[in-house]
C-alpha cells in the first residue's frame, strides 16, 4: 500500500500545484491555451512514444478489446437509469451522471499511472485500451445527445435523416476521429507495432521530448479544470445522490466488474492487459465529462462533482486497487 502510494501520490501533488496555481488570473486564462498544446502535441507524443517503444507484447488478445465495449457501456446504461429513479433532481441529470460515472480519465491518469505500476511493458496496452476507451466515447455520447436534443426539438416534426447526418452527426465523427491527434497517434503507433516499422530517428526524438512535458502538464491540467468544476457546483442546485451512486460506480463498481470480466480471460490476457485493464476502469473521471455535460446537456455542474469528487477519492482507491493487484 505505502509503495502505490508513494508511485501515485507525487501524481496528485503535480495536480494540487496546478489547483492553486488556478487561484490565479493568468493561469486561469491560458487554461485553454495548456490545454489545446496538451491534446495537439504533447498527449498525442507521449502515448505514440509510450507505445512504440513499449516492449513487445505476446499479440494482441481479442478479450482486451470487447470488455471494455462491454463492461463500460452496460454500466453507463444501467447507471443512467437508477438515476431516473431516484428522484425528479436525479432523474434530470441521469445523462451526466452515467457520463461522469463511467468515462475515465485514461490519457492523463490511466496511462502513466499504468506505465509505474506494471512496468513499461503497459504502455502498449494502455495505449490500445485508451484508443478504444475514447472511440467509444468522443464519440458515443455526442451522437446520442445530439440525437435526443434534435428530437426533442423537433417537436414531433422528424427532420430527414440524411440531413441529420449532415448537419449534426458528421461534425461530431469527424472531430473525434478524423482531426483527432491522440487518435491519429495512437493508430500510426499501432501500425509500426503490427509492421514491425520505425519512424526516423529525426520524428522519434522530437516526439519523445514532447512526450516528456504530457504527464506534468496533463496533471497540472487537471488541477486547473477543478476550479470551473467547483465553481459549477457552488452555483448551487446540484443533487446529492447522483454525485454518489456516480463517483461509487467510477472508482468502485466499474474496476470490480472489470476485474469480474478479466478472470475468466486471465490466461489469454496475461498480467499486463489485465492490469491495465483494471487501472484504466480506476481512473477518476475525466475532465472532459465537464465539457460535454456543458455542451450537450447545457449543466455542467452535477457531471463537475463527480469529477472533483472521485479525483479527490482516487487517491485512496487507486492505491488500494493497485495493491490488490499484487496480491
Amino acid at each position: 500500500m505505502v509503495t502505490m502510494l508513494s508511485t501515485i501520490a507525487p501524481m496528485f501533488v503535480v495536480i494540487l500545484v496546478g489547483f492553486a496555481a488556478g487561484f490565479i488570473s493568468r493561469f486561469r486564462q491560458a487554461t485553454s491555451h495548456l490545454n489545446v498544446f496538451l491534446f495537439y502535441f504533447a498527449l498525442p507524443a507521449f502515448i505514440y512514444t509510450a507505445m512504440v517503444t513499449a516492449p513487445p507484447l505476446e499479440g494482441f488478445p481479442l478479450a482486451a478489446l470487447i470488455i471494455p465495449l462491454v463492461v463500460t457501456p452496460v454500466l453507463s446504461v444501467g447507471l443512467y437509469y437508477l438515476c431516473r429513479v431516484l428522484g425528479e433532481q436525479s432523474r434530470q441529470g441521469a445523462a451526466p451522471a452515467s457520463l461522469a460515472g463511467t468515462f475515465g480519465n485514461v490519457g492523463y491518469f490511466g496511462i502513466p499511472i499504468s506505465i509505474s505500476v506494471i512496468g513499461p511493458e503497459a504502455g502498449l496496452a494502455a495505449g490500445v485500451i485508451h484508443m478504444i476507451h475514447n472511440a467509444f466515447y468522443m464519440n458515443g455520447y455526442p451522437l446520442v445527445r445530439t440525437a435526443v436534443n434534435t428530437r426533442a426539438q423537433s417537436a414531433g416534426q422528424p427532420r430527414g435523416f440524411r440531413s441529420f447526418a449532415r448537419r449534426q452527426l458528421w461534425p461530431v465523427l469527424r472531430r473525434a476521429i478524423l482531426f483527432n491527434p491522440v487518435f491519429s497517434a495512437m493508430l500510426l503507433a499501432l501500425i509500426l507495432v503490427l509492421t514491425e516499422r520505425r519512424m526516423p530517428e529525426l520524428f522519434d526524438e522530437p516526439a519523445a521530448m514532447l512526450g516528456e512535458t504530457a504527464v506534468p502538464l496533463a496533471l497540472f491540467c487537471v488541477g486547473l479544470a477543478l476550479h470551473p468544476a467547483i465553481d459549477g457546483i457552488r452555483s448551487g442546485g446540484v443533487p446529492i445522490s447522483p454525485i454518489a451512486v456516480g463517483t461509487a460506480v467510477k472508482l468502485l463498481i466499474l474496476p470490480l466488474l472489470t476485474w469480474a470480466a478479466v478472470l475468466p480471460f486471465y490466461d489469454q490476457l496475461g498480467p499486463v492487459w489485465a492490469g491495465t485493464l483494471i487501472i484504466l476502469a480506476a481512473t477518476p473521471s475525466s475532465t472532459t465529462v465537464f465539457l460535454f455535460s456543458e455542451e450537450y446537456d447545457g449543466d455542467g455542474r452535477l457531471a463537475a462533482a463527480i469529477l472533483v469528487t472521485s479525483t479527490g477519492l482516487s487517491l485512496i482507491t487507486l492505491p488500494l486497487i493497485a495493491e490488490f493487484m499484487r496480491i
